[in-house]
This record gives C-alpha cells, sequence and structure tokens, in this order.
C-alpha cells in the first residue's frame, strides 16, 4: 500500500509539473501578443522587430545560408490575389501546401480578408518544401493549375484543410469537387505546366531572405513564421490609420 501511495503521488508531482510547463509556455505566448500589439498601436515597434520563427517549417541547409536586410520588394502582378491593389499596406507570404503553420497562416488570411477587404493587397507566392513535405511542389502546380481556371482560392482552401491527404488522385479529386474543367486541370498538372513559376516563386524568396514557411512582406519588410492574427490585424489597422 505504501508502494502504492508513493506512486500515486509522484504521478500527482509529475502532473502538476507538465500543467505547470504549459501553462507557462502558454502564458509566455499571450505576454508575447499583447506585448506586440501594443507596441504596434503605440508606434514604438517596427515591423522588422516581429518574428515567430519558432512557427516556421525549414530546413538547415536554408537556416545556414546569409540574410539580406532592408525593404524588399517581392510584390509581383501574376499571382494569387486577395484585396485591394491600391490598399495602403501590401502582404506578401512564400508558403508551402504542405506546412502546418503555413496552414494557420491561411485560416488567418483569408479570416482578416473578409473583413478588411478594402485595407490591405494580399499576394500568395510558393516556397515548396519537399524535402520536409513530400507533395509540398506538386500541390504548388496543382494550385496555379486551379488558377488558371480562376479556382485558385477555393483550391488553396482544399489543399489546407486536407493538408494530410495530400496526393496525385486528391489533386484530381479536388478539381472535380470544384467543378473545373478536369480534361483540362489534368493536362495542365501532368504536364508540370507551372513548374517554372513555382521555381520563381522560391528563387525568388530565397534572393529576399526566405528561409522557412510562412515568410510575411509586410510592405516590403520581412517578418518570419505564422503571425497571430490579433497581431496582423493591428499592423493592418495602425498602417490604414497613418494613412488616413
Amino acid at each position: 500500500m505504501k508502494d502504492d501511495a508513493q506512486v500515486h503521488q509522484k504521478r500527482g508531482w509529475t502532473g502538476t509539473i507538465i500543467t505547470l510547463v504549459i501553462l507557462f509556455l502558454l502564458g509566455a505566448f499571450v505576454w508575447r501578443v499583447v506585448f506586440f500589439t501594443a507596441q504596434i498601436r503605440n508606434g514604438g515597434l517596427n515591423l522588422s522587430d516581429l518574428n515567430f520563427s519558432k512557427t516556421v517549417s525549414t530546413m538547415t541547409k536554408l537556416a545556414s545560408e546569409p540574410v539580406k536586410e532592408g525593404g524588399l520588394d517581392v510584390a509581383i502582378n501574376n499571382r494569387p490575389t486577395l484585396g485591394t491593389k491600391s490598399a495602403p499596406i501590401t502582404i506578401v507570404e512564400f508558403a508551402d501546401f504542405g506546412c502546418p503553420f503555413s496552414r494557420t497562416s491561411s485560416v488567418i488570411i483569408r479570416t482578416l480578408a473578409a473583413k478588411y477587404p478594402n485595407q490591405f493587397s494580399f499576394i500568395y507566392r510558393d516556397f515548396p518544401l519537399p524535402e520536409l513535405h513530400l507533395f509540398a511542389q506538386k500541390a504548388s502546380e496543382a494550385a496555379a493549375c486551379a488558377e488558371e481556371q480562376g479556382k485558385f482560392w477555393e483550391y488553396h482552401d482544399k489543399l489546407y484543410q486536407n493538408q494530410n491527404t495530400l496526393g496525385d488522385d486528391s489533386f484530381e479529386q479536388f478539381a472535380n469537387q470544384l467543378n473545373m474543367d478536369t480534361a483540362r486541370f489534368h493536362d495542365c498538372y501532368a504536364g508540370h505546366t507551372y513548374a517554372k513559376q513555382i521555381e520563381q516563386d522560391y528563387q525568388d524568396g530565397l534572393a529576399a531572405g526566405v528561409r522557412g514557411t510562412p515568410t510575411f512582406f509586410i510592405n516590403g519588410t520581412r517578418v518570419p513564421g505564422s503571425i497571430p492574427q490579433n497581431i496582423l490585424e493591428n499592423v493592418i489597422q495602425s498602417v490604414n490609420a497613418q494613412k488616413n
């Protein structure tokens, strides 16, 4: 009985320690969000100070590459966009359809684009990491084929919603579910029609200092990692307020 009591006591202490660690981590995250939000509102924080590098999928060989500093123009006209091009804030994201952090950011961006349709312009660019996510490159090519038929954002959502089951068959299924011209989609996808476009995005990202996904450029300022929704929302509101 004494041994049982000691076992239960040890388990109790272990559970307490784990709970405290989780609470500490959650508290640190909440504090960081509140801190950045307050700084943005007060004008005391530069966008370049934002860094959420713990929410980035990256490869060791990329992480060791030198990174250019300063404002960078990575906006491009012939890529999927949301919002209004004339808005005072342009957000460019380099993302990977197989990256869980990119998936989180996709929901945030879609939510904010619906809420602030005229207050920012968003441009999606590809940065597939097939070494980490097996079907990342193919998913980017499939999405570009969907863009050809005006279905990028619907296809984008399908890819992220079904991130754990991506494959050649699912890419064809998504096209069918979205009432696309499936024969045209098949020819586009099988022919790797947009492979060079995806490679251009990847090389442009590398040149601009992208070392993992997601990486954002807010009016040319690089912000690595999945930005919490309330922080990104405050950035959008603050930049628009400064322009008015």
